[in-house]
């Protein structure tokens, strides 16, 4: 396991460019006979990808915001530091959905894996999965959590200093509807304001935001408005 971190570690040192940096992380999962890896920038409201699994399944993934299901997803962001995990293990904790999910990623060779994660500002996190198709991942030793998450922190700082182009992101749309009623937030509305205004219930506009917001992990309309900005869409 140093070994694979002491590799990753020298990526960070080399990669002078994002295809430098991406053909190096495809290097190593194969060099250490992974099926893939994958970075995940975890973020309210936009989520991005830079990885070497098939283009079909992060498609699959990210259309189907498989972010709000992914049993690897909810631990890393629990545990905050390095694991293994297995899909033929680990089902004993998983939901009906989880599982279902779990059975299409093996599908694209993704059974097991290691996991790192990091924590980024304003509650995100960031994290660098190494997949296999194999049952169970093939770990030298045990995991050296500080290593680990050092690493990979050097590894995110690498990513965002070369602003490496995501392999897929997160898609972001609002309905004519919640337009609308953004529009209105930003204008310092408060939702019974909004609800007035149009015409409409409180009620409908209440769940049609609290919708919304769980479409995207947002935690409130504050956040809402500022996204909606930020992705031009007001």
């Amino acid at each position: 396991m140093a070994h694979w971190l002491d590799t990753l570690l020298d990526i960070t040192a080399i990669a002078r460019d994002q295809n430098t940096l991406k053909s190096a992380l495809s290097d190593l999962a194969e060099r250490f006979q992974f099926s893939g890896y994958a970075y995940i920038d975890l973020r309210f409201g936009h989520t991005l990808a830079i990885s070497n699994y098939h283009p079909d399944w992060q498609h699959h993934y990210f259309h189907n915001n498989f972010k709000l299901l992914d049993p690897v997803i909810q631990r890393a962001k629990k545990l905050r530091r390095a694991f293994s995990w297995s899909a033929e293990t680990d089902t004993a904790s998983m939901s009906k959905r989880q599982k279902e999910f779990f059975a299409n990623a093996a599908d694209f060779n993704i059974r097991s894996g290691i996991t790192v994660p990091v924590a980024l500002p304003n509650r995100g996190t960031a994290m660098l999965t190494l997949a296999s198709s194999k049952p169970r991942p093939a770990i030298d030793g045990e995991i050296d959590a500080v290593m680990a998450a050092s690493t990979v922190a050097q590894v995110h700082a690498r990513i965002q200093a070369l602003q490496v182009t995501p392999s897929v992101e997160e898609p972001f749309h609002l309905t004519p509807k919640e337009v609308i009623f953004a529009r209105w937030l930003e204008l310092g509305k408060t939702v019974q304001d909004v609800a007035d205004v149009e015409n409409l219930k409180y009620n409908t506009v209440r769940k049609t935001l609290e919708a919304l917001r769980a479409r995207y992990d947002l935690c409130n309309n504050t956040q809402l408005v500022a996204l909606a900005i930020r992705r031009g869409l007001m």
